[in-house]
């Protein structure tokens, strides 16, 4: 059996960081799963509750308060959450379309 916590290898090339674009795609695919209309369109992913409800916008940015690393944010720059914590995301966003009703 092999450990996941094994020492790397060298000359072995390791997987790439996930970028923004691809961590939204997750969420959004998380989200699809859900239940929800997602769309992503210039690096942000718009989320309804139904073709006639109001969305929310999401981006993934770097937080240079957090050593760079990957935060999803609600459109225009408020932090939400770490890009690796997606469910987390969803239960924000759920919560956030309850209160913003039809």
């Amino acid at each position: 059996m092999r450990s996941l916590d094994r020492p790397r290898e060298a000359g072995v090339e390791q997987m790439p960081e996930a970028d923004g674009p691809v961590r939204l795609a997750g969420l959004a695919g998380t989200l699809r799963g859900q239940g929800f209309t997602v769309e992503i369109e210039d690096e942000r992913l718009r989320v309804t509750d139904g073709p006639d409800s109001r969305g929310m916008e999401l981006e993934c940015r770097r937080r240079p308060s957090d050593g760079d690393r990957w935060w999803f944010t609600w459109a225009g720059g408020i932090w939400l959450c770490e890009a690796d914590r997606s469910f987390d995301a969803v239960t924000a966003v759920k919560g956030a379309l309850r209160q913003v009703g039809r």
